[in-house]
């Protein structure tokens, strides 16, 4: 243990003796340190001479001990020659029992070297109190050996009396050091730590450049010198403040002149900066006759791919414009061109990736000190040329395809007014006179014609009027894909329920159900509009004859920002696979001819709704109906 607080000690000294040079994370505060030194300048030669005191009483107590030891086995060796050279046990029994009388005796053992054999032993355990301390030595008898004594003992009690002095020795010191930390901490707090701490807080405003309040010091000690000279250091430092600030307002207003006048400056350099690098247009500089650039905006890296070192380099114009253009760099570039003033012209750049590039040039030429300079910009008009040569080979095609166009619209109207004629006049002849002897035979010579003749005579006639209708049906076709509408806002409820009442006149014992929609107007014509409304009502009148609660419906929807308007009934209806032969001339949703209709009326719909600009399509489901829906621009 003091070992321990000898090594402990002297390293904490050591420490504190070379606090200074510690990092400030592991040195001691002033305080800390002062009472660490006064302690263990205290407690250090006291340690070290107990250390030593105790030491050496230690070692003196072992080696009396070991005499001791010794002593009472050579007494025991002489007291057991004769016992056991006699074998007579209880002759040397005496003897042992007066060595056991010892407390640090814990066992005897003589063993008999005749018989190897104990001869007498003794042994106390319970006396063991720490390590054993074992001792042998032969018995001799006339020159040889006849018995070994084996003595052990224990110096426990010894060494516990030690370790109590060496605990009181503990004990004293600590109090002498509580008692001595007590006394230094006070002398050193008043006279030493509280003047010290003063003069950190005056310290500590000098550096705040806290200079109005005085630093009165009535010590005469050091501290005491060393708070007047710190008063001393005020009274300057106030008085060299107060010269530094007069100096540091005309030095600020001189700074503020300046750097108001540097603000404007930088400010006008990146503004011109920034107009020039983030502008498309590329500034330049170049002398004639070197065929490259003493100066280039920064965007010329993006014009051609190319490094702005390479525009530089000599020739460099030589190498990128388009042979084709060359002669124009030479008119401008040339050593001997003496053309002045402004010019500017198109011509091509080679990329890097081997594309042309069309460059709008403007340059001017001014004369300095008898030397001529060219400076100008760059203008990358690529996509500019790029939609001038698009534009011209969209123009061309565009007027080809509206002569080819008014071409074929001409010939289809030629056509058109062809069939027209050889309808009115080659078709309408023939049919006449076919029509006027079927009439002559009806009349004249059906008497004499059997029944079977009747009847084929009958469908002749009927044939021929159908032929007739249908004529008649082509004719109004082609009225109707000529016809330009003439605009006006139509009520198309008001139409429709005056469309269904003059349909329902022909059929007046007819029960049905109408359902329009109030308010629905429209802009468009209104005689091309009620033709086309007549006839998808008129067939759904005649489609929902066979429902046994016919009805028909005309309402508006809106999809897609247009309006959308519906006929719709609960008719027969059509299989949508035929859908896209509802429009076509002579072509019936529903099957047969029995509903009376002239196959056509669908077509003229489609006529009137694409004058109108509109669309129209149909939605059917057999035996539930269909709905005809259109659109007008």
């Amino acid at each position: 243990m003091c070992a321990a607080l000898l090594a402990t000690g002297s390293l904490l000294y050591t420490r504190l003796l070379y606090s200074a040079a510690l990092p400030d994370r592991m040195r001691f505060s002033l305080r800390a340190a002062i009472i660490l030194a006064v302690l263990f300048g205290l407690l250090l030669p006291a340690s070290i001479n107990g250390y030593f005191g105790i030491r050496s009483e230690q070692q003196d107590m072992q080696r009396s001990f070991a005499h001791e030891q010794q002593r009472l086995a050579e007494i025991l060796a002489l007291g057991m020659r004769e016992p056991i050279w006699n074998l007579t046990p209880e002759a040397g029994r005496p003897l042992l029992e007066s060595v056991l009388g010892d407390e640090r005796v814990v066992r005897i053992t003589v063993v008999d070297a005749a018989q190897g054999q104990p001869f007498l032993s003794a042994n106390f355990p319970e006396r063991r109190r720490s390590r054993l301390s074992i001792v042998s030595l032969p018995v001799n008898k006339e020159g040889r050996q006849i018995g070994v004594i084996n003595l052990e003992m224990d110096n426990g009690q010894a060494e516990e009396t030690l370790r109590n002095k060496q605990n009181q020795y503990l004990i004293a010191v600590a109090v002498q050091a509580i008692i001595s930390i007590s006394l230094i901490y006070v002398l050193l707090n008043a006279r030493l730590l509280r003047p010290l701490q003063r003069l950190l807080r005056q310290s500590s405003r000098l550096a705040k450049r806290d200079l109005d309040e005085t630093f009165v010091w009535d010590r005469a000690d050091e501290l005491g010198e060393l708070g007047k000279s710190l008063e001393r250091t005020r009274q300057s430092l106030k008085e060299l403040v107060v010269d530094l600030e007069q100096k540091n307002l005309q030095l600020e207003a001189d700074l503020i002149s300046r750097g108001q006048a540097e603000a404007a400056l930088r400010a006008s350099e990146q503004r011109l900066r920034r107009l020039v690098e983030n502008s498309s247009v590329i500034p330049w500089d170049a002398r004639p006759g070197e065929w490259r650039f003493t100066y280039i905006g920064p965007q010329a890296e993006m014009l051609l791919g190319l490094p702005l070192s390479v525009w530089y380099e000599d020739s460099f114009l030589t190498q990128v414009i388009h042979p084709d253009d060359q002669y124009l760099i030479y008119q401008l570039f040339g050593e001997h061109s003496e053309q002045q003033g402004q010019r500017h012209f198109e011509c091509r750049m080679r990329r890097a990736d081997g594309s042309d590039a069309w460059i709008l040039l403007l340059a001017n030429t001014s004369n300095s000190e008898g030397s001529r300079f060219l400076h100008g910009y760059l203008v990358d008009i690529s996509e500019r040329k790029q939609n001038e040569i698009e534009l011209d080979l969209y123009r061309h095609h565009l007027e080809d395809a509206v002569e080819s166009r008014t071409q074929a619209l001409a010939a289809a109207q030629r056509e058109n007014e062809e069939l027209g004629n050889a309808i009115s006049n080659d078709l309408r002849g023939p049919l006449r006179l076919l029509e006027g002897l079927s009439d002559i035979l009806d009349k004249d010579y059906a008497r004499m014609l059997d029944d079977s003749g009747r009847a084929y005579l009958r469908q002749l006639a009927a044939g021929l009027q159908n032929l007739h209708n249908h004529l008649d049906d082509l004719l109004t076709l082609q009225q109707f894909a000529r016809a330009e509408p003439e605009l006006q806002d139509v009520d198309l409820s008001a139409l429709a329920s005056e469309l269904l009442e003059e349909i329902a006149i022909l059929q007046p014992d007819r029960a049905i159900e109408l359902d329009i929609t109030p308010g629905l107007l429209a802009r468009a014509d209104p005689q091309l509009i009620r033709i086309a409304l007549h006839n998808l009502l008129d067939n759904a009148w005649k489609y929902t004859q066979d429902s046994p609660a016919p009805r028909i419906r005309f309402a508006a929807s809106q999809h897609n920002g247009k309006t959308v308007y519906c006929v719709s009934d609960n008719g027969c209806g059509f299989d949508m696979t035929h859908a896209s032969k509802l429009f076509a001339p002579f072509q019936r949703p529903h099957g047969g001819a029995s509903q009376g209709s002239n196959s056509i009326g669908l077509a003229i719909v489609q006529r009137i709704i694409a004058r109108h600009h509109g669309k129209v399509w149909a939605k059917a489901t057999p035996g539930a109906g269909a709905s005809f829906c259109f659109t007008l621009a």
